[in-house]
């Protein structure tokens, strides 16, 4: 049997025969085709590209930045505060201990009212702007951080910083070991004569002598510690380049020793 389907081309099998026609595109159809493959190229040529995160990098410049006085004095007070702080009650501890050794009986309480009266005139000695920024940079001098590669999950990008930092109360207890003046302390404990004046001019005398034995322990210092915390990252369009947009606070503390 043959079938004639009005093609002027023509081909058989099994007896049938069948022709094929090209398909007819018009030139307007056409026309509108090359337009949208036109504007699909465009499009992907023309898509931002947020590029590689360098973490590290960031970071560095990060806490560079934020390591400067008028930046963050509140942080270099706070750090202050700390060292501060932890050398009264490690004094208050020490004193105790030599007492003790002398087999002087005192209660908590006068013993907490020395540490407390000298820790005052420490801090006062210690608040100039140049002993906070000599206390600071011993301690920022030895931070250094570790940032792992960048992360996209659920729509944030990531990446997880650990902050190592001098173990301030390490440092302390070394300075303390070595200062002369302990036992000078105890008999003014003992004595309890002129105690107000004779501490006053002890720590404003021994001031600069512990902050440079401060600096001392610390650089020579093996006892870090570490904090690990979260930095977020923005890619800026405008401007073609990542930006940090969140960071664990607990990050700067720690660089400043504040844990």
């Amino acid at each position: 049997m043959r079938v004639n389907t009005g093609s002027t081309k023509k081909a058989e099998k099994k007896g049938v025969s069948f022709t094929w026609k090209r398909p007819q595109i018009s030139i307007k159809a056409a026309g509108l085709l090359g337009a949208v493959l036109v504007l699909v190229f465009a499009v992907l040529l023309l898509k931002p590209s947020a590029g590689k995160i360098d973490t590290q990098a960031m970071m560095e410049e990060y806490f560079a930045e934020h390591s400067e006085y008028s930046e963050n004095e509140n942080l270099y007070r706070s750090c202050f505060d700390y060292m501060v702080n932890d050398l009264t009650e490690q004094f208050f501890q020490n004193i105790k201990l030599s007492l003790g050794k002398l087999g002087e009986n005192f209660e908590d309480k006068e013993v907490s009212d020395i540490s407390s009266k000298l820790g005052k005139v420490l801090s006062e000695s210690f608040s100039r702007a140049a002993n906070m920024e000599q206390l600071a940079e011993s301690v920022t001098s030895r931070s250094y951080f570790e940032a792992e590669k960048a992360k996209k999950k659920d729509g944030i990008v990531s990446a997880a910083v650990t902050v190592h930092y001098l173990d301030i109360p390490d440092i302390n207890r070394r300075v303390i070991e070595d200062y002369t003046g302990l036992s000078e302390l105890v008999n003014l404990v003992i004595n309890r004569k002129n105690l107000w004046m004779n501490l006053t001019d002890m720590a404003f005398g021994d001031a600069s002598l512990i902050l440079n034995g401060f600096e001392e322990k610390a650089e020579s210092s093996t006892a870090d510690k570490t904090y690990t915390g979260t930095v977020e990252f923005t890619y800026n369009k405008e401007e073609k380049r990542w930006e940090i947009s969140s960071v664990d606070s607990g990050l700067l503390d720690a660089w400043f020793g504040i844990q």
